[in-house]
């Protein structure tokens, strides 16, 4: 499906000098949904934009199916939710947007119409297939976006974002088509901020930090690996920390210390350094994507420091 083969890019200008990508790889399998997760700066939107063939790698390749950006076909197998304030024509209804849209992926017309309905029964917007899109909701302008990102039935999606702003229905709705497309066999590369979404519908979980991938792991591997790291100190009083060399927060209370240890072992390390400090109890903790992701994010920040 899709291949990203130890990719580089640096951007130049007049006053700097801008290493975004340094050697990444990635992999989407038919039936995957892989959630690339980063900070602002980390290379993701550098990284999406190769995959689409806006920006064109210093080293590497990019390949869909094994066809690469400039062969014949290979934007067939790929449709991409990048920007959806841009992706509708906002005097022409929804039908007439879905009709255009499959026109020029090269269908015929009784199958476009045919396809337009199909994208608008299956988002709730046959009610509304008539009306300007400039008049749409932006929850509808969403589902629009996306919608128009799978009109031509890609086997690869790429999806930017797809749920940002939406109301929890309208989320539900989005969510379960994505869910839908990977049963059938699609392959979807997913970026958000929303954490929550990555955790809710991904199969594997890829960090991007200072332009490299720094983990990339099945999603249940994850959690399990640092559920078993995952602890809840709970002081008797409130109490000040020594130097702690693991991940933690402690809260505002001074009483409740959730730390994160490299392995498990670790755990005798820490209740020497917390001695005498008065415990009441300590316990292993669920832990989700979220704290995850600061961790591997943190551990390359302070590397690079």
């Amino acid at each position: 499906m899709l291949k990203v083969d130890s990719i580089s890019k640096t951007f130049r200008s007049l006053r700097n000098v801008v290493r975004a990508l340094t050697g990444v790889s990635l992999e989407v399998k038919p039936g995957e949904i892989v959630a690339l997760l980063g900070r602002n700066g980390s290379g993701k939107t550098t990284t999406i934009r190769t995959v689409c063939g806006l920006v064109i790698p210093d080293e590497g390749s990019v390949s869909i199916n094994g066809l690469r950006f400039g062969q014949p076909n290979y934007m067939a197998q790929l449709g991409a939710l990048i920007d959806t304030n841009r992706v509708l024509f906002p005097r022409l209804s929804p039908f007439e947007n879905l009709v255009y849209t499959c026109a020029v992926r090269g269908m015929r017309r009784p199958k476009a119409r045919e396809r337009a309905k199909y994208l608008l029964d299956l988002l709730g917007l046959w009610e509304k297939r008539n009306a300007p899109a400039q008049t749409l909701s932006k929850g509808m302008v969403s589902k629009m976006a996306f919608a128009v990102a799978i009109a031509h039935d890609p086997p690869f999606v790429l999806l930017d974002e797809p749920t940002l702003g939406l109301d929890i229905d309208a989320a539900e709705v989005l969510e379960a088509q994505i869910l839908g497309m990977a049963k059938a066999g699609k392959g979807i590369l997913l970026t958000t901020h929303q954490l929550e979404v990555a955790e809710r519908l991904c199969t594997r979980v890829a960090i991007l930090s200072g332009g490299r991938i720094v983990v990339d792991k099945a999603k249940e591997e994850l959690l399990e690996m640092f559920d078993l790291q995952s602890y809840r100190v709970t002081f008797k009083e409130p109490v000040g920390l020594p130097e702690l060399p693991f991940q933690h927060t402690l809260d505002e209370s001074g009483r409740v210390l959730e730390v994160i240890l490299d392995y498990p072992e670790q755990l005798y390390e820490l209740m020497r350094r917390l001695h005498p400090r008065p415990l009441r109890s300590i316990e292993k903790r669920e832990v989700e994507l979220a704290e995850i992701f600061r961790s591997y994010t943190a551990r390359k920040e302070s590397h690079s420091a």
